[in-house]
């Protein structure tokens, strides 16, 4: 067969897109294989700036999901991101969309290919939109970055599996990505009964306890700059490192806050920054921040995009301060 499904990895809407061509492989390519040949699909999950910088080699019967399209043709490509937005008419098996979720998205192509669809699989692609657009509510929140008695809602469970791939070990990260969806598929992917074998709930536990460590690290340097209505998260001022960070803590802390920007050093000469929006206040974001990040990463020698409220850049080490500077102006200039 020769095919492979390349994935956002470490993303639960990652995971949740490459599940959904594994459930539908056979309706979106007119295929007649055995659930156990679709088992036997290898996935491979990696980062937009793999595709972006071309680190990846792609064939003629790659299947692509949730990240950028890349130069080579392949069999499938399918995104949800504004910054992929095609300019121009789709070659055959390429989708693309600005939906919640790709997974999400993927479902409706399945559906109208044919699909039939239950009401545990309806009940989920709501799920994964939320999840992926970060469309909660404080409850939500509270129910499932912070300690709780019991953990069986959905959005809950989805956070458990997210955990169990999130982990500080990219090669533990990688191993869990790709065991869970080369085992027997559930309804969705929540329902998988070797899924629920592995004990995401411990991951998820331990995870909540680092989100305890990260926030009491983080106070100690997080700031709020009034002008540009942002929290900045500057990593390289932490005296050490402790946890897991919590994505919307800085709304929980800043309610007044529209934006929020984090930067941290990785490997070699580079950085990574990331831009969100308030979720409890999106009505505030004057400014596409995936296309932001693609124009940072353009102007700082580097590569980024995402969604209109939030995004992500990878850019040079050495320009940080100057990108950050642009950034917040951008974010002054816009709330003006």
């Amino acid at each position: 067969m020769n095919y492979r499904i390349i994935t956002h990895g470490s993303c639960t809407d990652g995971y949740s897109s490459a599940f959904a061509v594994k459930k539908f492989f056979n309706v979106f390519f007119d295929t007649r294989l055995s659930e156990k040949e679709i088992q036997e699909i290898p996935v491979f999950g990696i980062q937009p700036q793999d595709v972006q910088g071309r680190k990846m080699v792609f064939s003629s019967r790659d299947i692509l999901v949730d990240l950028p399209r890349p130069q080579a043709k392949i069999l499938f490509w399918c995104d949800h991101h504004l910054t992929t937005k095609p300019t121009a008419t789709l070659p055959e098996n390429y989708y693309w969309k600005a939906a919640p979720s790709c997974a999400g998205f993927l479902m409706d192509l399945a559906l109208e290919k044919g699909a039939k669809a239950n009401q545990e699989l309806l009940e989920f692609k709501k799920v994964i939109d939320i999840n992926d657009s970060a469309a909660y509510t404080k409850k939500d929140i509270k129910d499932i970055f912070y300690k709780q008695k019991s953990y069986g809602q959905p959005l809950q469970k989805l956070a458990a599996i997210g955990a169990m791939f999130n982990t500080r070990d990219r090669v533990l990260n990688d191993e869990i990505f790709r065991t869970l969806l080369t085992r027997e598929l559930g309804e969705t992917p929540l329902s998988s009964k070797s899924l629920w074998q592995l004990n995401p709930l411990m991951y998820h536990k331990a995870q909540l306890e680092s989100f305890e460590l990260w926030r009491k690290n983080v106070d100690t340097y997080l700031v709020y700059n009034e002008e540009s209505q942002c929290v900045v998260q500057d990593d390289r001022k932490a005296k050490f490192s402790r946890g897991i960070a919590d994505r919307f803590y800085v709304y929980m802390k800043y309610p007044q806050a529209s934006y929020s920007l984090n930067l941290r050093l990785v490997e070699g000469e580079e950085a990574r920054l990331g831009m969100g929006s308030n979720i409890f206040h999106k009505e505030r974001c004057k400014v596409d921040i995936g296309a932001l990040c693609q124009e940072v990463g353009n102007k700082f020698g580097g590569t980024g995009g995402g969604h209109y409220y939030v995004g992500g850049v990878t850019i040079e080490a050495n320009k940080c301060d100057e990108a950050v500077r642009f950034i917040l102006k951008r974010f002054s200039e816009k709330d003006k």
